[in-house]
């Protein structure tokens, strides 16, 4: 799989760097990416004048599994006027069909002056919103998102919302664990908006910086198989359990205890959606004495049962 950013002059560099870095973050972490940066000309100058040279070349093909990043730009309209941009705009249109395209902030209007959106819900910078709402009525712009999924595009709104967006996908595609882990290392806060996709109990209580809770949610998530105990977990992080709870509360809202039921019912999910294992073999998986009691915490969270999430993604 290779992650093709496509630049053009005037590009905003944390538009560029904030979705790269977590693509370096999950290669880290061995995700299997390779990174390539493109452009109708071999160099050029970003806003504010840092210089990149010797780029590659736009690719004549591309395969199936391969992400676009189109990174937004300084004064967008004018911008993309420009020979480099026009060169990239036909670039788009002739080579690009079902690949992954991952759009920031101006990044959207490059993508619908390409055809790209044509059809779809989209999101943009927010002084960008009604101008492209007038360019490109074929398209859906939203506005008050984060981020915006349909199809194989997923649009963000500008500068550091394309980080929400680039951990959302990383995090969809190859497992929220690794989400979960960058965002850790980032120091990110997950943010979304009332029509976002929602979190998963992976990345929805990682939104804190208290090292020894990390710690303990990392121990939980690598062996959800496991029972702990208060005390255990409480040994984990050297702290008190009295400690142990207090701080689960403030930072998390809930206790370890719901913390331990969440993690289980999300991997269980996992199971569900994307094998055929019985539901016996789920609860076994997720450290269940019984699938009847795995059932009723299974529906206490979900307010589904087992059998009832899983027909959602079989027909």
């Amino acid at each position: 799989m290779t992650i093709y950013f496509v630049l053009v002059p005037d590009t905003l560099p944390l538009d560029f760097a904030g979705p790269l870095q977590v693509f370096l973050e999950a290669r880290r972490l061995g995700v299997s990416l390779d990174i390539k940066y493109v452009s109708a000309s071999t160099h050029f100058t970003f806003d504010g004048g840092l210089q990149l040279n010797n780029l590659d070349t736009l690719p004549t093909s591309l395969q199936s599994e391969d992400i676009i990043v189109l990174p937004g730009c300084n004064n967008a309209v004018s911008a993309y006027a420009t020979d480099a941009a026009q060169k990239t705009i036909r670039w788009l249109k002739l080579v690009v069909s079902q690949q992954t395209v991952l759009t920031i902030c101006s990044g959207a209007l490059i993508a619908a002056k390409a055809g790209l959106l044509n059809g779809k819900s989209c999101t943009t910078h927010y002084q960008l919103i009604d101008k492209m709402r007038t360019a490109f009525p074929e398209s859906q712009i939203l506005d008050n998102r984060i981020f915006v999924e349909d199809d194989n595009v997923i649009s963000s709104a500008g500068i550091s919302s394309g980080i929400d967006m680039a951990l959302y996908y990383v995090s969809s595609r190859f497992g929220e664990h690794i989400g979960a882990q960058i965002a850790q290392e980032m120091l990110v806060y997950f943010r979304r908006t009332g029509q976002d996709p929602q979190l998963s109990s992976w990345l929805q209580y990682r939104n804190h910086m208290h090292r020894g809770i990390h710690k303990i949610q990392d121990e939980i998530c690598n062996n959800v198989e496991k029972n702990y105990s208060l005390e255990q977990l409480a040994n984990i992080a050297c702290l008190s359990q009295r400690q142990l709870s207090r701080l689960f509360s403030l930072h998390l809202g809930i206790s370890p205890r719901e913390y331990l039921q969440q993690i289980k019912v999300g991997y269980a999910k996992q199971l569900l959606q994307h094998s055929n294992h019985s539901v016996e073999h789920v609860a076994q998986s997720c450290g269940y004495s019984s699938s009847r009691q795995f059932r009723r915490i299974f529906a206490k969270i979900v307010h589904q049962s087992p059998q009832q999430f899983r027909q959602q993604y079989t027909h």
